[in-house]
Parts: structure tokens; sequence; C-alpha cells
């Protein structure tokens, strides 16, 4: 006997797939969808890159215009030290026969010369301390510094910057007054040492540095030449104003060593009170002289005696 196995049979209806089995099977299918998606993005994104490099040269990397070489042969070589060597030479014999005279040689003028003596000025200042070489406290009558001199109207200084402050007023066209100063200026300035400058101011209802410079000028030949033909060539005219004058010569750099100060006149004393607190700035000896006539000497005694400097009368021309 025979045990009966139950049947199912063909039309008995499936079962439904739960939701989980439904969840991943939407979660693969989407993966491979995204994976795809980004692998095509890629590939574009590469292919675009390939183009951009390579497109413009075919993938060939651009080369400059070539650098060329200018090749001289030895031939060309020598050719052109023949053609230098050729430069004519003076005769030594020549030069013996035909000396220059820098008196007179227009290539060596003023300003040439000057040029020309900068490095000597320059040694002889480093030789000497260079720089401000005026003493620190402003007294004595040598103003501290260096080697050098300089006298005008008897009165002696030391230092190697000397300015001079010259009275041109109308009054110096007196008695000879103003043929006497020149004298005695272009005396001063011709008996000073080579190595040491000098700038002149001259003042009357203004100041004016001679011949125009301002700017100290080293008692070189050339210099000094320079300066005697500047003071032939002074006049006067004016009133009796010195203090421009002394704004000038203190705004000077580098500073003087010693100051002259001259006058055939007289002014208020109320500039030397001016004249006084400026200099204190940096103390330099201010050397007075009253020219002809004493109006002024008792302002210029207390102007020396106040700046470390001396005082002294002239009635004509200096020793």
């Amino acid at each position: 006997m025979t045990q009966d196995v139950p049947h199912q049979s063909d039309d008995q209806a499936p079962v439904p797939e739960s939701f989980g089995q439904k969840f991943r099977r939407w979660f693969l299918r989407a993966s491979i969808a995204g994976l795809l998606i980004s692998f095509t993005i890629h590939i574009v994104i590469l292919l675009v890159a390939a183009l951009i490099q390579f497109g413009s040269g075919g993938g060939s990397p651009q080369v400059g215009p070539a650098i060329e070489f200018a090749v001289m042969s030895q031939s060309d070589l020598d050719e052109m030290q023949a053609e230098e060597l050729e430069v004519e030479e003076p005769n030594s014999q020549e030069l013996l026969e035909d000396p220059v005279d820098p008196s007179t040689d227009p290539l060596l003028d003023d300003s040439l010369a000057e040029l020309v003596d900068t490095q000597a000025t320059l040694d002889a200042e480093l030789n000497l301390g260079g720089g401000d070489l005026s003493s620190a406290d402003g007294g004595g009558t040598d103003g501290g510094a260096g080697t050098g001199s300089a006298s005008f109207f008897g009165i002696e200084a030391r230092g190697n910057r000397f300015a001079y402050i010259v009275d041109v007023s109308g009054s110096m066209g007196r008695d000879g007054r103003i043929k006497a100063m020149q004298e005695e200026l272009t005396r001063s300035v011709s008996s000073m040492p080579d190595y040491v400058s000098f700038f002149i101011v001259l003042y009357s209802d203004d100041a004016h540095p001679l011949g125009g410079k301002r700017r100290w000028t080293d008692a070189t030949g050339a210099g000094k030449r320079w300066a005697r033909k500047a003071i032939a060539n002074i006049s006067p005219l004016g009133a009796t104003k010195p203090m421009p004058a002394f704004e000038m010569v203190f705004d000077m750099r580098p500073r003087p060593d010693a100051i002259y100060f001259m006058t055939d006149g007289e002014f208020a004393e109320g500039i030397a009170d001016q004249i006084i607190m400026r200099n204190r700035e940096h103390p330099t000896p201010i050397h007075c002289i009253t020219f002809m006539s004493r109006s002024a000497e008792p302002v210029m005694k207390r102007i020396a005696s106040e700046t470390g400097g001396t005082y002294t009368h002239q009635e004509g021309r200096g020793p």
C-alpha cells in the first residue's frame, strides 16, 4: 500500500516578495548605474584634457627660435687687432718741446680744475679727521680744527674751512674802501694753503655769494684764480644788513671752522643778538673787523667775545 504525497497544483499563487528583498534589488541596480555614470564622466574629462594639451601642437613640445652665435674667424680677429694698433701715439720729444701752460689752456678751465682737485681735497680732509672739524665748545680762536690757517686784516685763524662775510654797502664806495678791501681779500685767499677751503658772502641790502657760488671753494690754483677774478668785479651798493649773509654761512655743510665778519658801517644791537643765538647751535669763532669807521665797534666786540673770536679795527689796508 503506497502512501499518498500531497501534490501542489500548477495554479497555486507565488509567494509575494518582502520589502527587504525589493530594497536590496533596487540598491544593487542603483549602485551599478552610479558606477557606470562615474566611469563615463572620468573618461570624458580625460579626453578633454588630452585634447587641450596636444591639440595645438599635435602632442609635440613647442621649440623657441634658434639662437644664432656670431663666430669670428682668426683672420678677422688679427685684422681688428691690427686696426687698433694703428692709432697714432704722440712723440715724446714733441711733448717735451711743446709743454702746455695750464694757465692758458682752455681745456683746463676752473670747473675742470675743481674736479681734478676734488680727490686731493678729500684726502687732506681724511688725513685731518674729516667731517666737521670745529671744536665742541667753540672756544679759542683756532676753531679746534686741522692744521690749516688763514689771515684777514691781521687776524689769524686756524682750521680748514673759512667763511668771509664782507660788507659791500654803498659807504664802501668812499675813500678807496672797496679797493682796499678787494686787495686784502685777494691777499688772504692767495696766501691760503691749497688743502683748505673758503666761502665768501657779500652783503648790503641782501646777501650774495661771491661769483654766485653757494658751496666751498678749494684753495687750489684754480680756486684762487677764480676768486681773484670774482673779487675784482665787486662793486658797492645798498645798506648794511649782515643777517642774511650769516644765515647763508650757518646753513653751509660742512660748517666753517672760523668766520671773518667785516663792516664799515653800523647795525642794530638786535642783529648781534640773532647772530649770537644762531651761532650757539654749533659754536664757531667769529672774528670781527671794523673798517675805516668805529660806529659798529661795541656790537662787533660783543659778537667776537661771545663766540670765542677776536676783534680788530683797520683804518686802511691790512698789513
